[in-house]
């Protein structure tokens, strides 16, 4: 049995996903599955994630205007392209094979096994990404398919200009081994492949082989 792998850039509503914000496409009856894994204010995020070094920096700073007051407004700000921080979305499967509920409305078994698959994904996202924060983490089972919300703040460590632990997407990443090499195969590129890569091992232990989008073949990982 082969299942598609979705794998994609999220909004970043975070009352959305924390169900502070209701939708139209949500079922109230179906909330009660959603599993909320993390909920963490995005501004306590960052004191921990930066606390230390902004108040370093701070410290070296002669003048009193050239110190940090709010490192989180000062990202949003910034105008380097650099976000707060980053969602994704990842879901197993489609409406068609990967739905909910079937037609009484009962928890369908395909679903019931994707959501522990994604269960375990989420579970092991922070260990294998040392470098992206996670702060808000959602499976959302009141939708047509259970699908997984992950938001983090990605950074890096080391600088030597600046803060010693700023914001930095793709400096995140090259300190977890991904290096780029040009606009088909940026640092993202290959991080989303990776990550992928992990999900359909999970997907396999459970008997579910990676269907790539677009073709009828199975994927075929690297060993």
């Amino acid at each position: 049995m082969g299942k598609t792998i979705s794998f994609v850039k999220g909004k970043g509503s975070i009352s959305h996903n924390n169900r502070d914000f209701i939708a139209d496409n949500v079922d109230r009856d179906r909330m009660a599955w959603n599993e909320y894994y993390i909920q963490q204010p995005l501004k306590e995020a960052y004191e921990q994630i930066f606390g230390p070094a902004v108040a370093e920096y701070n410290a070296r700073q002669k003048r009193k205007d050239r110190q940090i007051k709010d490192y989180l407004t000062d990202i949003k700000n910034s105008g380097n392209n650099e976000k707060q921080f980053y969602e994704i979305v990842v879901q197993i499967g489609k409406r068609e094979d990967t739905g909910v509920v079937d037609e009484n409305g009962e928890l369908t078994e395909s679903a019931k096994e994707a959501s522990q698959i994604l269960d375990e994904y989420v579970r092991s996202f922070q260990e294998r990404n040392p470098n992206l924060y996670l702060f808000n983490a959602v499976l959302h089972m009141d939708e047509a398919t259970p699908h997984l919300h992950i938001d983090f703040v990605p950074f890096t460590t080391g600088s030597k200009r600046g803060l010693d632990t700023r914001v930095s997407m793709k400096g995140a990443l090259k300190q977890q081994g991904f290096i780029g090499t040009g606009r088909s195969d940026t640092e993202r590129a290959q991080w989303a492949e990776s990550e992928k890569e992990a999900l359909s091992k999970i997907m396999f232990a459970h008997g579910i082989e990676w269907e790539q989008k677009g073709t009828h073949e199975k994927h075929k990982t690297v060993s």
